[in-house]
């Protein structure tokens, strides 16, 4: 059986205004990422198409990539400049004459309007052709402010089903989804079966085998978001999804390779010398034996389950997490349970408690307390502690409106400090949104026995900024990684900024899979040693402290 090749259908060249720092933008970087995530070709449109004049940027890209079999260009449509007398159609034959096969649109970014008449007129055109066109949102976060990024921007996929069911032979593809949106996008594949998916943000429990087993591998685009997103979550996320190699050749590169009428690309030689983790990767195989993986951040819930917050996410239970770990190489997770988001915490933790019963070793509780009952806690400790043998703590100050900082978590905070717990606190520029640097600063030397890990803490530079301060100042603050905005570089800034010891990895399963949050790590620019550390080894030195034995 031939090793899958891999054609990334979202990438961009050139500069853009806003740049990751290390990120690549010219032909050599791109190229020299792509082989070092062994990806074979990819689908790039010029990032100055998106921010100046798109036709000046289109012609330029054109000339830039001529000649090199690695990249295919695609034309950024944009209506702006208005002119009585500018044609869309006629500029798609010029796109089309310089070598140019699919096309892009920025709705929100640009202000195109789908339903305008220069718009229509050019959607006619590409439907007859049946050349595809990407809709890239510009989307993804909800808390936007939090994670100091630009301003909220959301998927409209009701403006996408009425598109696609006006242009039907117009292959659409829908980039930057992500499991915020697949309550509205699965019914959205049921009506419009010219809808394809890019997969950068596609980080759902197991959403690709779903997709593939509900809707089939041919409506999958196998995307990175390179280099705004590090390409090594996508990779992994696919080589990791449980389909069979033919569906997964399909999402990887055939599927493209039929929409651009392209030739199939070749899988890329392995390099003298690449990490072995890194190339257990590529193939899918579990990391078992190879490193030990920890994961200090997940959920858990009864069978049946499928959700939280009006969230479709996907089975839930701790069979279908344990599985999932095995086929990744996961010895242990550490889970808080949804239920307690009802205001039952002890009911929460009480089930989180009988998985790790049924799953010695492999699912280590966290206790969540809910300030707002402080009758709870005596109880709370007895089943918890006493009783039961939990791993730490984990507040939810959004979701019960108390900042960690509250005197209702006074009690939780002397326990963890007395016994050397772990408590995960979700990261907020203001307390109400997760623990802010005020109260870190405050709670950290007051309580030096509890170990504060700082959950999403990769989620955003403006964010890493913050916390790397923070793990260098206190040796109780670490650093946990996950977040679905996997950015470019994060993971060996984390490591060289805050120091390889204080960065741990987690995931947040079942909430989104496993697999991407470990290519982000795998794929990063670190070394092996770095690698083993992140992936499980920091997590044992601090379980040591607490005398938890996780794993097998």
């Amino acid at each position: 059986m031939s090793e899958t090749a891999y054609f990334d259908s979202n990438a961009t060249f050139g500069r853009a205004c806003a740049r990751i720092a290390g990120a690549p933008y010219c032909l050599p970087g791109l190229i020299e990422e792509m082989d070092h995530c062994r990806i074979s070709r990819a689908l790039v449109f010029n990032a100055a198409a998106r921010e100046l004049d798109s036709r000046r940027a289109n012609r330029e890209l054109a000339a830039r990539i001529a000649g090199e079999s690695r990249l295919a260009g695609q034309a950024v449509i944009s209506t702006a400049p208005w002119s009585r007398v500018r044609s869309l159609t006629d500029e798609l034959s010029e796109w089309l004459e310089l070598g140019l096969r699919a096309f892009r649109v920025f709705p929100l970014w640009n202000g195109v309007d789908l339903r305008g008449r220069q718009m229509s007129e050019v959607l006619g055109v590409l439907a007859e052709r049946k050349l595809p066109l990407w809709i890239d949102y510009d989307s993804l976060w909800y808390n936007f402010h939090q994670l100091g990024q630009h301003e909220q921007r959301a998927v409209n996929l009701g403006q996408i089903r009425a598109l696609a069911q006006e242009y039907p032979g117009l292959p659409l593809v829908l980039v930057g989804l992500n499991w915020n949106h697949h309550t509205a996008l699965f019914p959205l594949l049921d009506e419009a079966p010219n809808l394809l998916v890019e997969t950068s943000l596609m980080q759902g429990f197991e959403v690709l085998s779903f997709i593939c087993s509900h809707w089939g591998a041919e409506r999958l685009l196998f995307g990175t978001g390179m280099p705004v997103f590090a390409p090594g979550a996508a990779r992994a996320a696919l080589a990791y999804a449980d389909i069979s190699h033919s569906e997964r050749a399909l999402i990887a590169s055939g599927n493209l390779e039929r929409l651009l009428s392209a030739p199939a690309p070749a899988s890329l030689p392995e390099r003298p010398g690449r990490s072995a983790i890194m190339a257990a990767v590529d193939r899918g195989e579990p990391l078992g034996g190879k490193v030990r993986i920890m994961d200090c951040h997940g959920h858990i819930a009864p069978a049946g389950f499928d959700g939280v917050n009006g969230l479709t996410l996907g089975p839930q239970d701790g069979h279908s997490i344990i599985k999932r770990l095995d086929r990744v190489g996961i010895e242990s997770l550490c889970v808080s349970s949804w239920e307690i988001m009802g205001g039952d915490a002890l009911k929460g933790n009480l089930e989180a408690a009988a998985a790790a019963a049924e799953y010695p070793g492999r699912i280590l509780p966290y206790a969540v307390v809910n300030p707002n009952y402080p009758e709870d806690w005596d109880n709370l400790l007895a089943e918890c502690f006493e009783r039961g043998n939990f791993f730490g703590f984990k507040p939810y100050p959004t979701s019960m409106r108390r900042p960690l900082s509250d005197p209702a978590y006074r009690d939780m905070l002397r326990y963890a400090d007395k016994h050397s717990l772990p408590i995960l606190c979700h990261f907020g520029f203001e307390p109400l949104a997760g623990v802010s640097p005020g109260e870190l600063r405050a709670l950290a030397p007051c309580f030096p026995g509890a170990q504060f890990i700082i959950a999403h803490a990769g989620a955003s530079y403006r964010l890493a900024g913050e916390v790397v301060e923070l793990a260098v100042e206190f040796d109780n603050i670490h650093l946990e990684i996950n977040y679905t905005s996997v950015p470019f570089g994060m993971i060996s800034h984390l490591v060289r900024s805050a120091g390889v010891e204080k960065v741990l990895f987690g995931t947040d399963t079942p909430m989104r899979d496993p697999a991407p949050i470990l290519g982000w790590v795998v794929y990063d620019h670190i070394s092996n040693r770095e690698r083993e550390a992140v992936l499980g080894g920091n997590f044992l030195r601090l379980t040591a402290r607490t005398g938890d034995k996780p794993g097998r």
